[in-house]
């Protein structure tokens, strides 16, 4: 028996029954007080933005912070906190983008906010949505694969790549792609002339951002159109 959010109650049948409940650190029984290491509110290690806990010299990385659970993300704030703690850097070691993969079949990964969550933060008039079904992509048709999408979440002013959500076989990579786009600030127009391989599911990104490329091309013609005619009149062009 299941309780939904208004409370109605339905009957579900199945093989197994998955509890994901999630984790919550231990911290708090290590005797970090003596050091004067604070806790932060989920009850993990309080670290500054560099990974560097109240005590001086100490640092704290991965699920012992609090901070979101994955492993990639643990190794990357390891690999930060020992760099930090070993040579006189200061990398930053919380990340506001970290991409995410659920390895069922299909695969389903995200980076960045969702739909809902652009929409909330920059109002509902200023966020767009690219979204191509997997059953329409020409690699998924060669696969016989018919379950899944690519959604890709972004600014309309100027097609900043807020987010994006995949359900995909290869999910876990493709996301890796918007991950560079939005640590290198690449808007999602910017995509379209970067060669991908075809067929590859990786391709049908490229093809979503093609659709932008354009529309930005189209806006610029007039003024490209004037500037032509400039070049021609100084017989530049």
């Amino acid at each position: 028996m299941c309780v939904l959010e208004d409370k109605s109650e339905i009957s579900v049948e199945g093989d197994a029954l998955l509890l994901a409940v999630g984790r919550r650190p231990r911290a708090g029984q290590m005797g970090l007080d003596a050091l004067g290491i604070q806790l932060n509110e989920k009850g993990g290690i309080a670290t500054d933005g560099n990974l560097m806990t109240a005590c001086r010299g100490v640092y704290a990385a991965g699920d012992c912070t609090g901070d979101r659970q994955f492993t990639h993300y643990a190794g990357y704030q390891g690999a930060v906190a020992a760099r930090n703690a070993l040579l006189p850097l200061n990398s930053p070691g919380i990340l506001s983008e970290v991409p995410a993969c659920t390895f069922t079949a299909p695969e389903i990964s995200s980076v960045g906010i969702s739909e809902a969550q652009a929409k909330n933060m920059h109002g509902g008039d200023k966020i767009g949505v690219a979204m191509k079904n997997i059953k329409d992509t020409d690699r998924a048709q060669c696969e016989g694969e018919e379950d899944g999408f690519i959604k890709i979440i972004y600014l309309k002013k100027n097609n900043k790549i807020l987010g994006a959500s995949i359900m995909a076989g290869p999910a876990g990579e493709m996301i890796s792609e918007i991950s560079v786009a939005m640590a290198g600030g690449i808007p999602l127009d910017g995509l379209a002339p970067i060669m991908h391989s075809y067929p590859t599911y990786s391709f049908d990104i490229q093809f979503i951002a093609t659709k932008y490329y354009y529309d930005k091309l189209l806006k610029l013609k007039p003024i490209l159109t004037v500037l032509g005619k400039i070049l021609s009149f100084f017989g530049i062009r």
